[in-house]
């Protein structure tokens, strides 16, 4: 016999009092600012790497790996379906190293770029779509009645949802978000997505996309409730470089020199499931960042310098020396040439364990 999910239905969901809204508001905005950041808080946390090769294994280290915010939420859940699936892949990455130029010595500057090359959007389209069903076959695996995409995406609940998201691939200067056809990217992982926006415009561009994806947290709850089902909504970030500023700190920041480093190697650095349980919501999160095999990439190359650059340091330079400054910068730029077989194999892998490990973890909590 098939146990009752545990959504209630709309008879069962009581009116909340204003101080219950606020509560939820809150509790909105406290993860608008955690998705919004999720790279900021995982460089400011600097998360432990945590290599995945052929002794890793996804069901033992599920608990040690994947956080939930709140278990009382994921307990009795039976029926789900997963109208947000979206992973975004990094393109472009950099960091810049700097002194602080004590006593009598100048400043010195160091900046890193680098560039993803021999994979694009066809790639990374194939490895999410292979994902995703296999994250819905791997639930219904484990026991769980999984509502069809078909039906999620005909629901007016959702319809809704997808009207205030964007359609993907989401593209920016530095990453790329795509999700399986016929899924949109709405709510807070619609501004997480792109990193285009900056200074005091962007800052007043993400608050008010923030607070348009607080609506569509109370949207999720009437989808919850339209379905009878509890709902997953799955973001995940692919890197390629590992950047490292190493004048971080007070003795690196007098030091003379500055540098800049930077590994290349496929990594899984964010994950945020949330879980819409009714009214209820939990969160999880990966405690580490995974690093892949770096056989993903043929070669690692200096971007050739063209005329234009040359004749732009040689501008700085002389603009230094009739100035007297003795501040001094450099730069690189790197470019990550993926072998697109082996890329695919390698992501594919990597992602796939984290999704036998969020599989189980749900399994645990149930």
């Amino acid at each position: 016999m098939m146990r009752r999910n545990s959504v209630p239905s709309a008879t069962e969901v009581q009116p909340m009092t204003g101080a219950a809204l606020l509560r939820r508001l809150a509790a909105a905005l406290t993860a608008a600012c955690c998705l919004s950041c999720g790279s900021l808080a995982l460089a400011a946390k600097a998360p432990e790497l945590l290599a995945v090769d052929a002794s890793f294994q996804p069901a033992e280290m599920a608990a040690k790996v994947l956080a939930v915010s709140d278990t009382t939420t994921l307990k009795g859940i039976t029926r789900v379906a997963v109208p947000l699936f979206a992973v975004e892949f990094v393109t472009a990455d950099q960091v810049s190293a700097s002194t602080s130029g004590f006593a009598a010595a100048g400043r010195a500057r160091s900046s890193l770029y680098y560039k993803l090359l021999g994979v694009g959007e066809a790639d990374f389209q194939a490895i999410t779509d292979a994902l995703y069903a296999d994250f819905l076959r791997d639930l219904a695996a484990s026991g769980l009645e999984v509502v069809a995409p078909e039906q999620v995406q005909a629901s007016p609940a959702y319809s809704k949802l997808a009207s205030s998201g964007s359609v993907p691939p989401i593209r920016s200067d530095s990453a790329i978000t795509l999700a399986p056809p016929g899924l949109a990217v709405y709510g807070f992982a619609k501004s997480a997505s792109g990193g285009n926006n900056g200074g005091v415009f962007g800052a007043i561009a993400s608050i008010g996309s923030n607070m348009a994806a607080v609506g569509s947290a109370f949207d999720a709850i009437e989808l919850s409730k339209e379905l009878g089902a509890s709902l997953i909504e799955v973001q995940m970030r692919v890197n390629f470089v590992q950047l490292t500023d190493n004048n971080r700190g007070f003795l690196g920041r007098i030091s003379g020199t500055a540098s800049a480093t930077g590994k290349v190697n496929p990594s899984i650095g964010s994950l945020l499931v949330s879980v819409q349980n009714g009214p209820a919501r939990s969160a999880v999160t990966m405690k580490n960042t995974l690093t892949l095999d770096s056989a993903a990439f043929s070669e690692v190359r200096e971007k050739a310098a063209s005329a234009g650059d040359i004749a732009g340091s040689v501008a700085v330079g002389l603009l230094r020396m009739a100035i007297g400054s003795s501040d001094s910068s450099s730069s690189s730029e790197m470019e990550a040439v993926a072998d697109p077989v082996r890329y695919r194999e390698v992501v594919g892998a990597g992602l796939g364990t984290v999704r036998q490990m969020l599989v189980v973890r749900l399994a645990q909590e149930r």
